[in-house]
């Protein structure tokens, strides 16, 4: 494993770590959509909003792990 590996690494994570980050806001603005929607009586679009966030938020973060782990398996031979 050389350098230039582990700096590909790093910056992935750090991609990884700020994806994170700006998704768990993202999440925390949609919540709050959600629930003024099941106050409000309209309870199919709040799931509906609320199964699209989800499925938004696992697809890129297991998109960003998967690149992850191919850098890293390549760094090791």
């Amino acid at each position: 494993m050389n350098y230039q590996d582990f700096e590909s690494a790093w910056y992935l994570g750090l991609m990884i770590t700020s994806f994170f980050a700006i998704m768990l806001v993202g999440l925390s603005m949609a919540l709050r959509r959600v629930r003024r929607l099941f106050v409000t009586g309209d309870a199919m679009s709040g799931w509906l909003t609320l199964g699209a966030s989800l499925y938004t938020f696992v697809f890129l973060l297991a998109l960003c792990l998967a690149m992850l782990i191919l850098l890293v398996v390549r760094g090791s031979g």
